[in-house]
Formats: structure tokens, sequence, C-alpha cells
């Protein structure tokens, strides 16, 4: 099975899915569910089918049984009945799938030949892009790692209306290197929280992932999730 990558994270784990497979052998693996097979027949474009069907066989692999796969009002899927809360990435032919049993994690992916500065301001504030540009050779490297780092936050916050340039804070000037870690911060309305985060270049892909404590978040939202957190 195209398993291209399983990384243990501390009470967690990531694992990167290459999709070779035909739509029919994605189905026979993910051995869907009633419930999930109705999901699943609700979907009519062939590569969202095996985004779909991919997401789910992952999930089964890295936590070893069958776990099924819903999602909260606001879109943000959880594992059921499960003791891991996870966060789901996909680009192209490749499906991420970050799984923590303590915190709340988040995870982007993304192509590393993807640009992305024709929409830079919408996701940036002014300091922000200016650090992403004072280097014209790094510079849309800077800018998809700014852009997959803000996903993988916003992943992790279990608000709506969050506004990526002026909420969600990165602080990342680095070099090209296959990996590595560097700071983001998610601003509440009562203060700000640090969010450590990390990088892993595999092949042409980018990686992004970090997570947040339930605790910070109970300091700031009185309202979370039943499901969100085990």
């Amino acid at each position: 099975m195209p398993l291209i990558h399983r990384e243990n994270i501390n009470r967690g784990e990531i694992g990167v899915w290459n999709i070779s497979e035909s739509i029919d052998d994605l189905y026979l693996l993910a051995r869907l569910s009633e419930p999930d097979l109705y999901s699943y027949n609700e979907i009519k474009a062939p590569h969202r089918k095996k985004e779909w069907l991919t997401a789910r066989i992952l999930l089964n692999e890295l936590t070893g049984e069958q776990t099924r796969i819903a999602y909260h009002n606001d879109g943000r899927p959880y594992a059921e009945n499960s003791v891991f809360n996870i966060s789901i990435s996909h680009t192209g032919i490749y499906v991420a799938v970050f799984l923590h049993s303590k915190a709340i994690p988040g995870i982007d992916i993304e192509l590393i030949t993807r640009q992305v500065g024709r929409v830079a301001t919408r996701f940036l504030a002014p300091d922000e892009l200016s650090s992403c540009l004072d280097d014209k050779e790094l510079s849309n490297f800077r800018l998809l790692m700014h852009w997959c780092a803000k996903e993988a936050i916003f992943k992790m916050i279990p608000l709506t209306d969050i506004e990526f340039a002026t909420d969600i804070r990165i602080n990342y000037d680095g070099p090209t290197s296959n990996t590595g870690t560097f700071q983001g911060a998610f601003e509440f309305k009562t203060g700000s929280v640090p969010i450590p985060l990390y990088y892993r270049i595999l092949g042409e892909l980018l990686i992004v992932w970090g997570s947040i404590e339930k605790t910070e978040l109970e300091c700031h939202i009185q309202s979370i999730p039943t499901n969100l957190v085990k």
C-alpha cells in the first residue's frame, strides 16, 4: 500500500498516502459502513471520491482499527468513538492524517510548486508579507510555508469567522531546509496563544503541523464541541 510516510509525534502520529489506486480498489480497502456508504454515494467528482476514501483508509491504518470519520457542524472532522483527535489534509494525489490522543491537531500539505503570491494579501499581515518577499529566491517557499501554517492552525481552533491575516500569526523567515520548526500564534480576543509548528519536505510535498492543548482553548473559548477533545 502507498503509505509513503509515517511519523510518531508526541502522543500522536502522522501518515501520508500517495493515491495510486483506482476508485474500485480504494472502495474495497475502505470497507465502508452503511452511513459512510450513503455519504460516499453523494460525492460526484472522481478525485473527491478518491480523497474521501483514502482519508478513511489512512486513518484505519494509523489507528489499527476501523474508525469512522464524522464532522462537527462547522465541517471539522473527528474520529467517532475514538481516543484520537484528528486533522486531515489533501492536495493532488496526496492525503495526510494527523491524529493525537491529547491535544487538538492541525495539519496542512501542499505541493511545493504551488504559487500563492497572487492571494498573499488575503492571508498575510503586512509585516508577514514583507518578511516573505525580502528574499526573491525564497519568497514563494516562505509564502507557501505561511499558507500551510495558517491552514494548520485554522484547523485547530473551533471558531467561525477566523481572519487569516489578523487572527493567525506566523513567525517564519527561514531557508528551504528539509525539516524544521517555527512559531505561530492565534490571537483570541482574550489574548494571544503561541503554537509551535513543525514542517517537513517530502519529495514534492510540504507538510506543516502542530497542536494546541485543550486547556489553552478552555481559557479562551467557553463552549468547546464535546467530540473535539477526549
